[in-house]
This record gives C-alpha cells, structure tokens and sequence, in this order.
C-alpha cells in the first residue's frame, strides 16, 4: 500500500483547538495514518506524521522539544519501530510511546519494557486511540 510523504521542508503539522500536545505519528500505510492523524487533531492535538523511521528522525530532530508522544507501527518498511523508539528515547528520555500493530504484544516483549510504552492492537477504535493518549499526556 502507498504512504503518504511527508516533504522535508515543510512538515505536516496539523492544529487542533486545543493543540496543545504533539504526536508523531510514524505509520507506513496511508489510510492508517489519515484516519489515525484526523482523529488525534479531531481532538486537539497538534500531528506530525511520517511514513517511515527514516521521515521520523528528520521530523524528530528538527522538532524533538516539541514532540510529546511518539505513536508508531511496531512494523515499519525500514527500521523496527521499537529501535525507532530507542533512537528517539536517547534524545528525549521522556517522550512518551505508543506502538500500535497487528501482531501480538508478545512480539515486543523483550525488545521494551512493558513500563516504558504502551500498546494498541490495530484496528483500534478512536475511543481507544485517544483513552490512551490522553491517559499517556495528561
């Protein structure tokens, strides 16, 4: 399936009402990331979005101070989204995570502690996405 790309220059960053909170959404299928990314601005949150590690690092080097939440695929086409996550960490210990994927939980377990992230089992439902977000950034 297709992604959607993301131009170096010019970031999609989406606002909401509240915009607040950023979320770096990294996920490789394009009507995933839409869907995922209108509901989170939907409800007030500020998206940047990336369809691969690679797009994520750029995004996230240039904005890290800004970027509270890291949702991403646990499968990404170039790197495992939980050594995304590692990347990242060591940038920003605080950022906060959120892996979401098809496959069982039990694949990660091992690579992240089960404390340090949280986990979304696709397909999720919106109600689910922002219960966890918001119970992640409040």
């Amino acid at each position: 399936m297709g992604s959607v790309a993301v131009p170096e220059a010019m970031p999609s960053v989406e606002t909401g009402p509240d915009a607040a909170k950023t979320v770096l959404v990294v996920e490789d299928e394009a009507f995933v990331c839409e869907v995922t990314c209108d509901i989170l601005r939907q409800s007030g949150y500020r998206v940047l979005r990336a369809e691969d590690a690679a797009t994520a690092k750029r995004l996230f080097s240039r904005y890290s101070e800004k970027i509270d939440l890291l949702l991403c695929d646990a499968v990404l086409p170039d790197e495992n989204g939980v050594s995304l996550a590692h990347t990242l960490r060591r940038q920003s210990p605080a950022l906060k995570l959120i892996f979401a994927s098809g496959y069982p939980r039990s694949e990660l377990d091992g690579e992240f502690d089960r404390e340090q992230a949280d986990f979304l089992t696709k397909p999720y439902s919106s109600t689910t996405l922002i219960a966890r977000v918001r119970k992640l950034l409040k």
